[in-house]
């Protein structure tokens, strides 16, 4: 991971957001950071829905609208698989994945999309869709480019959620482990151990760290690591013992 590169997406967010809404802050980022025509965010409900977060532009705003319509898409594809994908030319018949969405969005102006999931750990809760008017598969720095920007959505949506004010958000992103995304990684782990949220999964992450007297961050390597995990069933955080790898009572 590049801090260059994310110290740049940072940059381009606290522009943005002193000029627009922060949905639409990090769509327009998104777009730009990855030089492509256009990108959108999609975000999962409770109910399993997708839901759009913001949109670039028109086009961009359209072709969410058909993929949350239709169940097809990059996007949609990328948030129930969790993993990348896209055409680099949806105008080959070879390409035709998608029956009803690819025939509308060639008509929009759209010849190459991508989705790449959005994630904390391994809970996926959306996705980020891109679009562009031109064939062609994306480059090394562009998909390299999309990861992260799939990766700081994901941290932005989290803090957006635990109430930080919309136009701090970027240096909420900052200042957070200097970089260091393994507090979210843990938060998403956590998430599956304890069925919470993710963002009462961070919050239980961080009451548990306070009260063992160390930092959240310490705390999520431990977690990333199998030292440490918190059982549902007995409702107590397990650590493992050095002596004989078993998981015992992790006092608090």
């Amino acid at each position: 991971m590049s801090t260059e590169r994310l110290i740049e997406i940072f940059s381009l967010m606290a522009r943005y957001e002193s000029e627009h809404p922060l949905g639409l802050s990090l769509c327009s980022v998104a777009r730009e950071i990855t030089d492509l025509s256009g990108a959108g965010i999609s975000i999962t409900s409770k109910n399993g829905m997708q839901e759009q977060l913001c949109a670039s532009n028109d086009v961009a705003q359209r072709l969410m609208d058909l993929e949350i319509t239709l169940k097809e898409g990059p996007g949609y594809d990328a948030s129930q698989s969790g993993t990348t994908n896209g055409v680099s030319d949806l105008m080959a018949n070879e390409e035709q994945r998608w029956t009803f969405y690819s025939p509308e969005a060639v008509e929009l102006g759209a010849r190459a999309v991508f989705g790449f999931p959005i994630h904390i750990g391994a809970v996926v809760f959306g996705a980020l869709s891109l679009y562009r008017d031109s064939t062609g598969p994306l480059s090394e720095e562009q998909s390299s480019s999309a990861y992260l920007m799939a990766s700081v959505i994901g941290r932005a949506v989290l803090v957006m959620q635990a109430g930080v004010p919309l136009d701090a958000i970027a240096n909420e992103l900052q200042d957070q482990s200097t970089f260091d995304f393994s507090v979210h990684q843990a938060s998403g782990m956590l998430s599956v151990q304890t069925k919470l949220s993710v963002k009462d999964a961070l919050i239980m992450l961080r009451a548990h760290a306070f009260a063992l007297d160390i930092s959240p961050s310490e705390l999520a390597h431990r977690i990333i690591d199998r030292g440490t995990r918190f059982d549902l069933q007995s409702g107590v955080w397990l650590e493992t013992d050095p002596k004989n790898g078993e998981y015992e009572e992790c006092g608090n």
